[in-house]
Formats: C-alpha cells, structure tokens, sequence
C-alpha cells in the first residue's frame, strides 16, 4: 500500500519522542518502600541518612527532578534544577535555575554556585547526594575556574567552541578545563557525603564522563588532549584575551582524574540507542518497513554525511526490492556556522540530502530529541521529492539559505519546519530516511 513517506518519517520521529519519557524512566530506577530505597543497583536505607539533596542538571533535568520529587520528596532537604525551560512546575523543595544554552548567562552561574554552597554546607556521612545529569549542563550550569574569567569571557568560549568545527567530547574537553563544576569537581566539593548519579545521555557511547562534562565524575581528559584541541582549532587566536592569556601562561589547574578518591556510581538510564530501536520498532510495526539502523553514522561533516546517509539507503533499497526502507540514524553531525541566519546542524542536514538526492520517492527527517535545533525554534525538518520544486515556485534559493545558515526559514517558508518545543529530553539526534 502506498504511503506519504514524509508523513511517515514525521509520524515516527514524534512518536518516538513521546515513548522516551524522561519521568517514568527515572521513576523506574527509583524504587521505594519505606525507609529502604533501591537506585538501580544500590539498596540503600535511608533510616541513618539525615539529609537528602537532589541536584539536577541539563535539558531533562526538570522531569528528572519531578520524578525524584514524587519518589523522595518527603524526605528532600533541598533541591536544585539548572535547566534551559521556562521556571514553572518545579517540584516542590527545589529551586529552579534557568541557564543559557549554547552559551552559559547569569543563571548558569547562580545554579553553579548555588550547587557548590550547598554542598559545602551539607557535606558529611549522614548526607545522600542524588545527582540527575542530562545533556546540556555544560553551559546551562557553569562557574569558571579563575575568578578573572567573566561571564562574557564564558559566553565568548562556547561561541567558538559552537562554531569552531569541533564535535561535542572536544567542546566539552575544553570546557572542564575552563570550569570549577566540570570533570568532577561539583561532587568533589561534597567528598564525604555519599553519592550516586543517574544519567540521560546526549552522547554516543558508554563514556558518561562526558554528559554535561561529567560534574560528578572524573575523566581520562590529561593537558595534552586539551591543548591539541586547542592547537587543531587555533582557538587562542579566538578565545577571549583573559581565556588565551591563563591557556598560555598554564596557569589552569590539572582535572581530578579516574582512580583517585572513592569511586561515586553512575547509571545510565537513556541514551540515543534506545531513541534508535524506540524508532525501529515503530517504522517495522506501523510502516512495514525494512528498517536499518546505522550505528555507525553518528558523527561527520555534515555535507559527506549526507551522501553517505543517501548511498546507505539506496543500498538498502537495492538489496530489498519491492519494499519499503527505512534508514535510521542518530548522533550530531559537524555543521560550522557560516553565516548570522536561523539553522542548526539538523536542518542544514536535511537540506543538503534532499539537494544531492536522486531518488524518485524519498522522505528525509533530521530532529533533535530536545525539541531545539541550533539558532531557530525547530526542533529539525522534513523533506520529500517535490520539496526543491516547491522552492523553485516559491523564489526560495536553497544555497543562499545554506550560505547564510539560514536553513530554518527555507523549511518555515514550506511548512517543513519541525516545531514541537523544549521536548525536556535530550539523547542527541535523530535521523530517518524512507524511500521504497
């Protein structure tokens, strides 16, 4: 049966968003009866604990917290949400701080703050320290690691860092040598409170240490990572002078690295492979489709990720003929801003693939879990064979838009702009290509 293959790949991407629902994940790995509570693998009798603070941070981090809310909120002493949504419906006993993403502003540094006091305050072996981490936290929550270091001097660095080229673990390599919460230093400013983090993570692999710059968890990150990423991206020549003067005088102090001090567990609750089989089952149960998921596709310039992505699925379409193919893909693409439009990496993506695609019939969607798409309101956009010939009709230029990545008002201008909001989750991007 024939389909509209455009609706189809929308009718996936929004369903999946909706399957991966941040609370009831965190409600699951909080189990409670009583005075004993079981957080994923840890039982844990909270008769002796005598204070319990919650901290939450990143673009989940408020469902997160009302998740914990309802589990642990008769007995929370004090609890704290830095995220980049609008302050309503904090759960009772939290105080909720509204960060800058992609660049850190004031908020960031008053939940970075606020967290650190709070620590020092209630820090003992009497103290349970929830920590609930998301993607996003390394600008949304922030506090730089030298007092001369301004907030305009942050601002400034996840501009360059945003636009430089490099992908997310770079970026982040950079940021926890610049932070006093990043790389673990938020939970070492509670060392003897005991701790666990639950995680949601925006990256592709098992390396936790980089949700949101790992602040509660030491990495493997030694100076000469940083100052290679420093050297490969000439970012001296961009940073702030304050910024480039520390790097180059080596006046930043080392990061806390793995195996020292007791270790503070981590659990991974959600991460993008569980959006990406959420999404097969979908395309196989709703669309028939013969489904590959490309685990391999996750990181790339955006341009050659985009043949590759078309050649992938015209592989497929070959090797199954007569059906209905689905290529599912997730990760960030590389997409350097060029020039001052609306656009981010998903969008761009969308762009490039439905110019350079030569199948008769095609549906290509790019969206990001978190419902927002670099500089624009969308959360990605959707593309099918007539989406050039509509913009013909309509005077639109697809390179001018890509010259000025501009590509979010080229989909508005169509009404393929994928707009749902902050979706309050973030497990990085996902793409899906359909043809048959």
């Amino acid at each position: 049966m024939k389909i509209n293959l455009a609706g189809a790949a929308s009718d996936i991407f929004l369903k999946t968003i909706r399957e991966i629902d941040v609370e009831k994940v965190v409600e699951a790995a909080l189990e409670r009866q009583g005075t004993n509570l079981r957080v994923v693998e840890e039982e844990l009798d909270l008769a002796p604990i005598r204070r319990l603070v919650v901290i939450a941070i990143g673009k989940a981090a408020l469902p997160m917290a009302r998740a914990a809310g309802r589990r642990l909120g008769d007995r929370l002493t004090a609890g704290i949400v830095a995220t980049n949504e609008e302050q309503v419906g904090a759960p009772p006993g939290f105080h909720l701080f509204t960060g800058g993403h992609p660049v850190p502003n004031q908020g960031s540094l008053d939940a970075a703050r606020a967290a650190l006091e709070l620590l020092q305050r209630v820090d003992s072996p009497q103290t349970l320290v929830l920590f609930l981490i998301s993607g996003g936290g390394s600008a949304l929550f922030e506090r730089p690691v030298d007092e001369t270091i301004t907030l305009a001097d942050l601002q400034e660095v996840n501009r360059v860092l945003v636009g430089c080229g490099a992908v997310i673990g770079e970026m982040n390599v950079v940021r926890r040598f610049l932070s006093a919460v990043k790389g673990g230093r938020l939970a070492a400013a509670a060392p003897r409170s005991r701790q666990i983090s639950l995680i949601i993570s925006d990256v592709n692999h098992d390396d936790l240490t980089t949700v949101s710059s790992g602040p509660t968890l030491r990495g493997r990150v030694t100076r000469d990572d940083f100052d290679r990423i420093v050297g490969e991206y000439r970012l001296l020549e961009s940073f702030p002078p304050r910024v480039a003067s520390l790097i180059k005088a080596g006046r930043l102090p080392e990061m806390p690295v793995s195996g020292e001090g007791p270790p503070s567990p981590a659990y991974l609750l959600l991460d993008n492979r569980v959006a990406l089989e959420k999404a097969r089952r979908i395309a196989e149960d709703d669309y028939q489709c013969v489904v590959e998921i490309a685990a391999d596709l996750v990181e790339g310039e955006v341009e050659e990720m985009a043949a590759i992505h078309l050649a992938r699925l015209g592989a497929l379409r070959e090797a199954h003929p007569g059906r209905r193919v689905c290529l599912i893909s997730g990760g960030e693409v590389i997409c350097p801003v060029r020039g001052d439009g609306e656009g981010g990496r998903n969008q761009e993506f969308v762009l490039r693939a439905i110019r350079a695609s030569r199948l008769a019939e095609v549906a290509i969607l790019s969206g990001g879990t978190d419902g927002i798409d670099g500089r624009s309101p969308a959360a990605g956009a959707i593309a099918d064979q007539s989406t050039l010939a509509r913009a013909t009709a309509a005077g639109l230029d697809p390179a001018d838009y890509l010259r000025r990545s501009d590509s979010y008002n080229f989909f508005a201008q169509l009404g393929s702009a994928i707009v749902t909001g902050p979706t309050g989750n973030n497990v990085r991007d996902l793409r899906i290509l359909l043809t048959c």
